[in-house]
């Protein structure tokens, strides 16, 4: 028994925490905390100044999973609050000190076991009404919120609101200044910024509305063993009103919070009223379901093949951005198509991962959302918004390797214009360089295939002769004439890359 658990550590800003798991059932065994750390006044005081804490907690953590002969375990880490370099520093220092080497997650890679913990908590829900109506799950955390929305317990979307320390120090300042009411204050503060997602936002009669990550509520009204429970709209609003008087202090003690919990918790409920006065639910529930249960639900499919849940959600995610930016659906979806053809054909060529096509896979279908701003710099536009509009699940690098393989799909020459080889390319980090240039090659001549946006190709046959020649067969009757001056243009890339010449050639469907 004892040789099939998995040990999870995982670092948030606040606290260390070791999970002793049984993946097969998905159930916590033993969980132990850290101390919690001092709250941090910056983001370079996160984790730096709880060194001594980590480690001391570490070792323990060691002791503790080789007394249930635990060698299954990983380390994951919150980088969300520090920046690259602080994070390499950090998990250098720990790995000196205690031998361990932590696993980094983006705020995309959070969201994401925040969305899986919300289907995990679908299940806890005992009512069958819950599986018929549209579910959305508000995530309180360190850095952000995030409303995630849900229909026949399948993902749709996801937005988030910044609400971390520096938003946290930008309230006390503007609350210290002022005689007024700091209630009335934060109230406005955090309207203002949930206002902008009103808009993009629709509320759905009879929805249910599932709050995680709420500390002092899960404290207040979950009972021991359980995971998730329903209350009333005046459960809410008794609690709301009886605690955003509270001093810090008594709501510690009360609701059992750690420090760094509750700097946070008076303006997390008051962004919770308003979320719940914007959205209108029809049931409230509670869940302590969280970033873990989402890393545990990673794991159990990867050691146990597992599948914890039942839609792609990274694909969904991208899908719906380039449905934002009003992309081409049809032609999203064959270039998509041919890309993975073209890959699945060329793995003894190109030498890419599984993950690698995943990533050509999301680039395929968000490539041209720069063309929503302007047509004539779409694919360095489409990289901006790339930039700014993390895919969740993906790892910061992961997501830089999407936005640069959208960057690289021009091939306009002149001043100014994305060029593998030139200045933006020679900075990109030299461990992923020749992973972008290939599959951005790839990229380019399935675009090429569809350069009419009008799918006169329906089927494609790749053949790689013993001669370094890559023939595309087209299987079409139309005419392609667009498609293959445009392949002509776009394979020279692919030819320079894998040393292979490629050619187009058109095969009538009656053949």
């Amino acid at each position: 028994m004892r040789n099939k658990l998995f040990g999870l550590i995982y670092m948030s800003s606040y606290k260390i925490q070791l999970n002793i798991v049984d993946l097969k059932r998905l159930t916590i065994i033993e969980k132990i905390d850290s101390p919690s750390f001092a709250p941090a006044d910056s983001k370079s005081e996160v984790f730096e100044n709880d060194m001594a804490k980590i480690c001391q907690a570490i070792d323990g953590f060691k002791e503790k999973l080789a007394e249930y002969r635990i060698n299954n375990f990983k380390f994951y880490a919150n980088q969300q609050l520090i920046d690259d370099l602080s994070a390499s520093y950090i998990a250098d220092q720990i790995q000196v000190r205690t031998g361990l080497q932590v696993e980094w997650l983006s705020g995309s890679q959070i969201v994401y076991a925040k969305v899986l913990s919300g289907i995990k908590s679908f299940a806890s829900i005992q009512r069958g009404k819950i599986h018929m109506i549209p579910v959305y799950l508000l995530s309180l955390g360190s850095a952000m919120i995030n409303l995630s929305y849900f229909d026949n317990q399948k993902f749709v979307s996801t937005w988030s609101l910044p609400l971390g320390p520096r938003e946290i120090q930008e309230i006390n300042e503007i609350t210290n200044s002022t005689p007024n009411n700091p209630i009335d204050v934060i109230k406005d503060y955090i309207g203002a910024r949930i206002d902008h997602l009103a808009r993009q936002i629709c509320s759905k009669p009879n929805a249910a509305v599932i709050i995680q990550h709420a500390d002092s509520l899960s404290n207040r009204y979950l009972r021991e063993n359980d995971t998730v429970t329903r209350i009333t709209t005046n459960d809410f609003s008794n609690f709301y009103q009886s605690t955003i008087n509270m001093p810090q202090s008594y709501m510690m003690q009360k609701y059992q919070l750690e420090p760094a919990v509750a700097e946070h918790t008076l303006p997390n409920l008051i962004a919770i009223h308003e979320f719940i006065k914007l959205l209108a639910p029809a049931e409230i529930y509670i869940t302590d379901m969280s970033v873990i249960t989402g890393l545990l639900m990673q794991e159990a499919q990867r050691n146990l093949n597992k599948e914890v849940y039942s839609n792609d959600i990274i694909t969904t995610f991208a899908k719906n951005m380039a449905v934002h930016y009003l992309v081409d659906q049809q032609h999203a979806e064959a270039v998509r198509k041919f890309a993975l053809h073209i890959f699945d054909r060329l793995h003894r060529v190109h030498m890419l991962n599984e993950k690698d096509r995943q990533l050509l896979a999301l680039a395929a279908l968000v490539d041209d959302v720069g063309s929503f701003i302007n047509q004539a710099s779409r694919f360095e536009q489409s990289a901006e918004i790339l930039e700014a509009n993390k895919l969740i699940g993906l790892s910061d690098k992961e997501n830089e390797i999407v936005k640069e393989i959208c960057r690289y799909q021009t091939i306009d020459e002149g001043p100014g214009k994305p060029d593998i080889g030139g200045h933006h390319y020679r900075n990109l980090d030299s461990r992923i360089q020749l992973k972008i240039t290939k599959l951005s090659a790839i990229l380019r001549i399935a675009t090429a295939l569809d350069a009419s946006h009008k799918q006169k190709i329906k089927q494609i046959v790749v053949s790689l002769k013993n001669d370094n020649q890559l023939i595309i067969r087209a299987k079409t009757n139309a005419d392609i004439t667009l498609e293959r001056w445009s392949f002509n243009q776009h394979a020279k890339l692919f030819e320079e890359v894998f040393g292979i010449k490629v050619s187009l050639k058109q095969e009538g469907m009656n053949r």
